[in-house]
């Protein structure tokens, strides 16, 4: 029997967690691949015993994954935009009707855009009456009264 070397044994590993990376996309199989490839490349350069070899593995790979998580996830994946949660709803004024009073401090319901939302507002709005968008914070809208007459 032929004796296989042990830097070919961590390369194929390497290749092997870059094929399983794109099976199962999880992003963190990635950085097991890097750490093999490490102990790979250490080994061409020196002898080391499989204990330092496995700890070699686990240091790489876990330096690889802290290191260069977040930098290759917004190449690989795209930049994500981290805005604020709070945005107007639009510079042209919108409108929506109010489904259930609306109490402050506590929430209503409106109906807006074709959806149901909950609202706040700063002064009692009864059922029906029609209102201003102010801004959106999440699923729930600001609101003020539009005109003090209902809608039927």
């Amino acid at each position: 029997m032929e004796f296989v070397s042990p830097v070919l044994i961590w390369f194929l590993l390497g290749i092997f967690f870059f094929v399983t990376e794109l099976i199962l996309p999880s992003f963190i199989i990635f950085f097991l691949g890097i750490g093999a490839w490490c102990v790979a490349l250490v080994l061409t350069v020196t002898n080391i015993s499989l204990t330092v070899q496995a700890a070699l593995f686990l240091i790489s790979s876990l330096v690889s994954l802290i290191l260069l998580r977040s930098l290759l996830r917004s190449i690989f994946l795209g930049d994500t935009n981290q805005e604020d949660d709070s945005v107007n709803v639009d510079t042209a004024p919108s409108t929506g009707v109010v489904i259930e009073a609306i109490e402050p401090p506590g929430f209503g319901r409106v109906k807006y855009g074709g959806s149901f939302w909950k609202a706040t507002a700063d002064k009692p709005i009864p059922a029906n009456t029609v209102v201003q968008i102010l801004e959106r914070k999440n699923l729930i809208v600001q609101v003020c009264s539009l005109h003090p007459e209902k809608v039927d």
